[in-house]
């Protein structure tokens, strides 16, 4: 079965986390590859999967100043979101800097405040916006993203196409939307997305009710699978046994579109591969991780990804070798490694078998 999946960018949302990333080929692992910033804990919304923020923020001058920093590090793009980002007054400011180096910058917003006076700097300054979705009808989506309008939703999306910096659409997924896989693909098409970015759903409030188990991932890349198909939309999976899945099933994922499935050639989980950037200045190994490697108040934003790479936590996190049974022998081990926040946040180990993994069962 031939199955177009063509995926130029990933785009974790991630944010992030984010993800965002296209192939590890000449990727220097002395530099992050990519840069998450959470610029304001403020929010319009309320939303059921938000991971929640530090109460502080950086004050304008410092995050100005870590916004002239972030080039020297070389990320391949930064990803700007929130909160919502559109309520931090020195947006544009941050914006600016960072796009003088080139560097090629995504946004993530809710998209209730974006309009074309925003769609108009955005344009100039080569934005790539993200809105998700994450309901496929206003009854679902306005459910998920508490204080939201779903008309809202659709003009804003309808503007940000106009001017040309529409990107992926983010879907962040749990047990409340999986079963709408069919529904989502069919409403995101519709109101102009060209792209989706599936985002497991990551540690948040009542995780545990959420979170999706290893035989209800099977069921949702199957769907995925299925409508990529019907729909022929660019598509990326923001989990590192997506790969060992398609691989396990005999799905073709060859870098050429025509042969198959393209995914990245690595996509295991990248804790502490990049750096994220807490609203308090807090830099954490992962989007999603308890634990912070240095703040910004406090040191410089070089020294401390420096030091991050030499911790003995990332150390252990990227040998792999250290994972226990049944993740340790399991055939597709560096190819995957289980996503580490998941883990640890389920079952306090970062050395254990991710508890959502699809294939723990079948392929040890």
């Amino acid at each position: 079965m031939l199955i177009n999946w063509n995926i130029r960018e990933l785009v974790r949302g991630y944010i992030r986390c984010p993800k965002f990333l296209r192939s590890f080929r000449g990727y220097n692992m002395n530099i992050p590859y990519m840069i998450d910033w959470a610029i304001t804990n403020s929010c319009n919304l309320d939303c059921l999967h938000c991971r929640g923020m530090d109460k502080e923020e950086l004050d304008s001058r410092t995050i100005l100043r870590v916004a002239e920093v972030i080039p020297s590090l070389k990320p391949r793009w930064v990803i700007i979101e929130g909160g919502e980002p559109l309520l931090r007054k020195e947006l544009f400011e941050i914006i600016e800097i960072i796009h003088k180096s080139n560097i090629k910058i995504y946004l993530i917003s809710n998209g209730m405040l974006f309009n074309e006076d925003f769609a108009i700097r955005f344009a100039e300054l080569n934005i790539n916006l993200m809105i998700s979705i994450d309901g496929a009808d206003k009854e679902s989506y306005e459910k998920i993203r508490r204080g939201a309008s779903f008309e809202k939703l659709k003009k804003s999306i309808e503007i940000a196409n106009e001017y040309g910096i529409l990107d992926s659409c983010p879907l962040t997924i749990g047990k409340h939307n999986y079963h709408q896989i069919g529904k989502l693909f069919h409403f995101a098409k519709k109101i102009g997305y060209k792209k989706i970015t599936f985002l497991g759903l990551k540690p948040c409030r009542d995780y545990e009710k959420y979170v999706l188990n290893g035989e209800e991932y099977e069921d949702f890349f199957f769907s995925i699978i299925r409508n990529q198909k019907k729909y022929q939309m660019d598509v990326y999976i923001d989990e590192p046994f997506f790969k060992p899945f398609l691989k396990e099933h005999h799905i073709d994922y060859s870098p050429n579109p025509e042969n198959g499935i393209v995914v990245p050639d690595v996509s295991r989980c990248i804790f502490g591969e990049y750096m994220f950037i807490e609203t308090n200045g807090d830099i954490k190994p992962c989007t999603f991780a308890p634990v912070a490697m240095g703040n910004v108040n406090e040191r410089g934003l070089n020294e401390i990804w420096r030091d991050m790479q030499n911790s003995e936590l990332i150390k252990k996190i990227k040998d792999l070798s250290t994972r226990e049974v049944p993740c340790r022998e399991c055939k597709y081990l560096y190819k995957c490694g289980g996503c580490r926040s998941r883990t640890f946040n389920l079952t306090g180990n970062w050395s254990g078998t991710d508890p959502s993994c699809p294939l723990k069962e079948r392929v040890v």
